[in-house]
């Protein structure tokens, strides 16, 4: 199975999405045998939303900020329900690395563009597709990242699997497929 996703990057960002994306589709592709696709990119000159003004990253009960609300916005033209943003920071807090809280109808979610951990887009990835929630495991994909992992490259369990597989952005891609 493909997963479509759009890929927003703010200019004054150098993010790698090649080691992101390869990071992910090891992970997503060996364990739940679904593959991410990239499907367009773009670069926007927004330097006010570089640091995202947020304040939580609640997945239930999000408070949507305005910038949030702007940066969600952009890409929702690029092909996918699903579109990923690179950006500075966060100023709900500095440890932030990821985010996965969107607003209502705009799925998404925002990595740092700085992160040296190959695992944060995915994870953050995995939180918006299946609604994945934190886990205790800290060799699984969505552990919380207080524990370090030991035995990478990290996993998804079949409960995980089952999630992403039956999540509506992968449906509405296999319906479009088998109507060809």
């Amino acid at each position: 199975m493909i997963l479509p996703v759009a890929i927003v990057t703010l200019a004054g960002t150098g993010p790698d999405l090649r080691r992101d994306l390869d990071a992910a589709n090891l992970i997503w592709g060996n364990d739940c045998e679904v593959w991410i696709e990239i499907v367009d990119t773009i670069v926007v000159n927004r330097p006010e939303l570089l640091v995202l003004s947020q304040e939580d990253c609640r997945g239930v009960g999000h408070v949507v900020s305005d910038e949030e609300d702007e940066l969600f916005a952009i890409g929702r033209d690029l092909g996918s329900d699903v579109v990923g943003y690179y950006i500075q920071s966060s100023s709900s807090s500095d440890s932030l690395l990821g985010c996965a809280a969107h607003p209502p109808g705009r799925r998404g979610f925002w990595v740092r563009h700085d992160t040296t951990l190959d695992f944060v887009w995915a994870h953050e990835l995995g939180h918006v597709v299946g609604d994945n929630p934190h886990i205790p495991d800290s060799d699984n994909l969505m552990h919380s990242g207080s524990l370090p992992s030991t035995n990478l490259p990290l996993d998804l369990n079949e409960e995980q699997c089952r999630r992403i597989v039956n999540d509506p952005a992968l449906l509405s891609v296999e319906s479009i497929a088998l109507n060809l």
